[in-house]
């Protein structure tokens, strides 16, 4: 086997070599251990003077670090051997001396990487066959897997960084390793958003929630999401603990549609108005011991009072996002660059991106936890437009650091964890950086996604008339089978759990014929689908019935208009004839209407 790479430094070594530095104990703060990297790069690049910039680009070609230049001039304030003298920071090398602590660990950290690497290789290896791996590509797609929002969206390695995951949850060195990388990039988030004092939230925070959040707090999305939710809640009555509080939480009111809808849906669903082949969390936890709409309605009732009673959560109360007083901070924009880009998820993602904006006066902030105004999502495309919208303001402004506009709830969760002084202390890291349950997640939404995308494909291949309804009833029998709760996946079977290939479905196509408990959902199913479509043809021919009779109306509605027009210039013609006394020629009435 060929590991192909490039030399580069990785984040995720230098993570783990941030938290084993924390857990040394010989640290107090993080700019004491900043001064470590920074001591480093002075002694190995042989540095007499630099500058501030210079020292941010440093840390980023040797450890990858971002930091912002506040936390280095911070950090170097009072450091032995440097002294600062119009903005630069000359050396005195003799004073200078080398951490054989920091030099040991960041050694530990360089070999664990290369281990894990190498073990990583050989499992893709032994599931592909593939013996030319490029470990760069697949370096950073671990590193994504530990430390990104996104990282839930399959790229070329995801699914088997996953799955090795899951199959070594036993394995104590690998789950140690990865772990610290995750518990370092919490460290990390503190030092770059340049979080100095630490122990309560001095500023008031609005922070406005996303449906899946508020789905997760009531257990929609199973117990692991939930896990995560009670994680961020605890953060928020800490900091709520003292005399005022200075964290709010809300959602907005595109955000209630989207619920309201979302149960308008499942009380369809229950009523036998609209089919559901794939069961989806949420919604089947809010089918489940629902009869009739009402019974949903009930369960909608119950959801926003535990919202507002139980979490403390309210529905943002302002109207007028779209007045005169915030035409300049909007940010909403319709010019699409394709079709393909004109739908409701970016709409709403947009929207709400601009909401913030408007709230916050169009004034940008150097600190999450200090924007005032911010949503918490795990919805990719607001995450994604936070992104954008944050990067142009950076561009535009020439700064190297900014708030968001939104976070997801794992980064808002360690961002309080740290502000709250747990950074550098015994207490326990937020669930939410197990690497297990990060593959749990990671797995589960790409299974989700997989089956949504067989599923179209088993539908056109049914309209098509490529497959009947025996074959397109255990298919979909065999998709919903599939684990979609990040709890129920474990690694004996991860490896088939993930397989959507033809060659699977067939052969499970013959297992549900002879299974008998099989065979009679294959006989439901087939009723839905028989149901869907004749539901289907129905509106559809309900839309050509309103269509014509619109057409009609409009017939109808431009044959007077011609009536009319007709007779009026038939009079204007007859006026000019009566007070000019000559014929004027209508030929281009003729031609133009007909007469």
């Amino acid at each position: 086997m060929t590991l192909q790479r490039t030399n580069s430094t990785s984040i995720m070594a230098s993570f783990a070599t941030l938290k084993s530095l924390s857990d040394a104990k010989k640290y107090q703060s993080p700019y004491q251990i900043l001064r470590g990297f920074i001591r480093y790069i002075i002694l190995a690049d042989s540095l007499y003077s630099f500058s501030a910039i210079e020292m941010k680009s440093y840390l980023n070609t040797h450890f990858s670090f971002d930091i912002p230049k506040a936390a280095i001039k911070t950090a170097l304030k009072n450091m032995q051997g440097v002294t600062l003298e119009d903005g630069i920071y000359n050396i005195s090398k003799a004073e200078v001396d080398t951490d054989e602590l920091f030099e040991e660990i960041k050694k530990d950290s360089d070999e664990y990487e290369m281990r894990i690497i190498k073990r990583l290789s050989e499992y893709i290896y032994d599931r592909t066959g593939n013996n030319v791996i490029d470990e760069e590509s697949l370096l950073q797609e671990l590193i994504n897997f530990l430390v990104e929002d996104d990282s839930a969206y399959s790229t070329g390695y995801s699914n088997f960084i996953g799955e090795f995951v899951l199959k070594n949850e036993q394995d104590k060195d690998i789950q140690d390793g990865l772990n610290r990388i995750r518990e370092g990039c919490i460290l990390y988030i503190g030092i770059s958003h340049s979080i100095g004092e630490t122990g309560s939230i001095t500023k008031p925070l609005n922070l406005y929630l996303g449906t899946e959040v508020l789905f997760s707090l009531v257990g929609y999305n199973g117990e692991i999401f939930q896990q995560f939710a009670n994680d961020f809640l605890d953060q928020i009555r800490a900091a709520n603990s003292g005399t005022s509080k200075k964290i709010i939480l809300k959602y907005f009111s595109e955000i209630k549609k989207e619920i309201d809808e979302f149960f308008d849906t499942a009380s369809e669903i229950v009523e036998g108005k609209r089919q559901c082949f794939l069961n989806k969390p949420a919604m089947k936890a809010i089918m489940d011991g629902c009869r009739t709409a009402t019974d949903v309605d009930i369960k909608k009732s119950d959801f926003y009072h535990k919202l507002q009673y139980g979490f403390g959560i309210l529905e943002d109360s302002r109207e007028n996002y779209y007045s005169e007083e915030y035409f300049t901070s909007n940010l909403e924009c319709f010019d699409y660059e394709d079709e393909a880009d004109k739908n409701k998820k970016k709409e709403t993602a947009l929207k709400l991106i601009s909401h913030i904006n408007k709230l916050r006066n169009g004034n940008y902030f150097y600190n999450d936890l200090e924007s005032e105004h911010i949503i918490v999502t795990n919805t990719r495309a607001i995450l994604l437009i936070s992104k954008e919208q944050s990067n142009i303001i950076k561009a535009n402004e020439g700064i190297d650091s900014i708030c968001n506009f939104a976070v997801s709830l794992d980064r808002m969760t360690s961002l309080l964890w740290y502000k709250l002084g747990n950074g550098f202390s015994s207490v326990k890291y937020p669930t939410n950086v197990n690497a297990v349950l990060k593959a749990r997640i990671v797995l589960s939404a790409n299974i989700a996604r997989n089956a949504e995308r067989e599923f179209a494909k088993i539908k056109k291949e049914y309209a098509d008339g490529t497959i009947d309804d025996d074959q397109v009833a255990a298919r979909i029998i065999t998709l919903r089978n599939k684990p979609v709760l990040p709890e129920h996946l474990q690694g004996d079977d991860i490896d088939e759990i993930m397989d959507f290939s033809s060659e699977y479905l067939l052969r499970y196509e013959e297992q549900v014929k002879k299974d008998q408990t099989s065979l009679k959902e294959k006989e439901q199913v087939i009723n839905m689908i028989k149901a869907d479509t004749e539901r289907r043809l129905f509106e559809k021919d309900a839309v050509i019935a309103a269509q014509e009779t619109t057409i009609k109306d409009s017939s109808e509605e431009n044959a007077l208009l011609h009536e009319e027009l007709i007779s009026t210039v038939r009079k204007k013609r007859s006026r000019c004839k009566e007070r000019n006394g000559e014929e004027i020629s209508f030929a281009l009435f003729g031609v133009l209407f007909g007469n």
